[in-house]
């Protein structure tokens, strides 16, 4: 949930925060970019991590799960491993250590994470025992786009007084 907040609030962010381009919006946009890769890689990272999906799906539904979600996403699996390599590499490299010798040159696409995302709530949605999902959304892109609406009213005002700061500066042209 917290990787589709945050991808779905950038997104809203880039599409308000336009021009002037200000330190604070592009700080912000690359903030929730860092988290994304960092809550992605909980579920889809390493498969040490108590939160990884493989965690909580039954192990004989593993290879099902599997192949659906990389039909949803219409990847190979070798295709699915790059993606997933670029996302937890930025991850590894960029965001959670300060890897000296990065390779990493930009910041991940998360078009098909947010699928993958999607996806796999849904499925450990499904795997969840019902009495447990108190407050639980039953759709997170629903969710992640309700809660990037109800945000944006509050970014477009914080957007439009910082906009006008930058007139009122000393030296400003």
């Amino acid at each position: 949930m917290a990787f589709a907040q945050s991808i779905k609030v950038r997104r809203m962010i880039e599409g308000i925060a336009l021009d002037p381009k200000q330190t604070f919006w592009i700080m912000t946009v690359n903030l929730l970019a860092d988290a994304a890769s960092i809550e992605w890689s909980k579920v889809f990272g390493s498969w040490d991590e108590d939160t990884h999906w493989t965690r909580i799906i039954p192990k004989e539904k593993h290879a099902e799960v599997r192949a659906a979600l990389l039909s949803e996403l219409g990847f190979s699996q070798a295709e699915w491993k790059a993606y997933r390599n670029e996302i937890v590499g930025y991850r590894n490299e960029i965001v959670a250590h300060h890897d000296l010798n990065a390779t990493i040159a930009k910041y991940p696409h998360y078009d098909k994470a947010i699928v993958a995302a999607n996806f796999m709530f849904d499925q450990l949605r499904s795997t969840a025992d019902p009495d447990q999902l108190g407050g639980i959304p039953t759709s997170l892109d629903r969710w992640s786009n309700t809660v990037a609406g109800n945000m944006s009213v509050i970014v477009r005002r914080a957007f439009q007084a910082s906009a006008s700061l930058g007139s009122n500066v000393p030296g400003a042209a």
